[in-house]
């Protein structure tokens, strides 16, 4: 699932190519995206079509367009194989669009999803839809350490998990607190109070896995693509996950893969000692 890196990329591609264009008109192929949910056109129609995208950002996951009505717009989460791309009237439509923007000018910002995990909903304003009113503080702009290390003392979940609660902490997933705690030297299973004295150093880990991500326009392991339709170089600086039996590239031991919660954990046993 593309986590805060691969959403930001996407953001930053879309931005200048959406910023003052206007919604003419919405398509959507009448399926149902996540949890079986119809989309609802009729909201994103009153929202979009006729008014002029004025932002394209992120909160956490979540892919934010705002439009010209203050604080109203459009909200994208990928799920596990959603693309949103901004292609020609012209071209063909991929497999699997599910909604179509119309824009000025000629061009249609298409969202496809295979899986239809992922789903898209009208804001008004965004500010109130629930999944982000519950959003914890984002680890690039609105975190410090010393309220990361509140956090941390107030839970008794382990690290992983609490780093995993996008009510925590926004933006997280599987692949960048695996390389989060490693560079941190904190094993996954720590609990999380324990964990609270080296919250400087934890939070120094999850900013540079994050900015290293988002240098190297995401992390494709098989689905993601950017807003131009190109994967992501992170996969090559990948220094635990999904490298279970190989080396540690700064002991050499042997990295482990169990399974905590249904999800892999990958961590070095000697750079990471419970």
């Amino acid at each position: 699932m593309p986590e805060l890196p691969e959403v930001e990329t996407i953001a930053r591609g879309l931005a200048p190519v959406l910023r003052g264009r206007r919604v003419e008109a919405v398509w959507g192929s009448g399926l149902p995206l996540h949890l079986n949910r119809p989309v609802d056109l009729r909201a994103l129609r009153a929202v979009a079509v006729g008014r002029t995208i004025r932002r394209v950002h992120r909160r956490g996951k979540y892919l934010l367009i705002e439009v010209e009505e203050a604080g109203a717009g459009i909200v994208v989460h990928l799920g596990m194989t959603g693309r949103l791309r901004v292609q020609p009237a012209e071209a063909p439509r991929a497999p699997h669009t599910h909604v179509v923007f119309t824009l000025d000018g000629g061009g249609e910002l298409r969202f496809a999803d295979a899986r239809r995990f992922g789903w898209v909903a009208a804001g008004t304003p965004l500010a109130a839809l629930a999944v982000l009113a519950a959003l914890g503080p984002d680890p690039l702009s609105d975190l410090d350490a010393p309220r990361l290390r509140d956090l941390l003392a107030a839970s008794r979940a382990p690290v992983k998990a609490f780093l995993l609660d996008q009510r925590r902490v926004a933006g997280l997933g599987n692949i960048y607190v695996a390389e989060a705690l490693f560079r941190a030297r904190i094993h996954p299973a720590t609990p999380a109070r324990r964990a609270a004295s080296r919250a400087p150093a934890l939070l120094d880990a999850i900013r540079a896995v994050l900015e290293g991500g988002i240098a190297r326009r995401g992390t494709t392991l098989r689905d993601y693509v950017d807003a131009d339709g190109n994967s992501g170089d992170n996969a090559r600086a990948l220094l635990v996950y999904g490298r279970q039996g190989g080396p540690c590239r700064r002991c050499g031991a042997l990295i482990r893969r169990r399974v905590d919660g249904g999800r892999a954990t990958f961590f070095c046993p000697k750079c990471q000692r419970r």
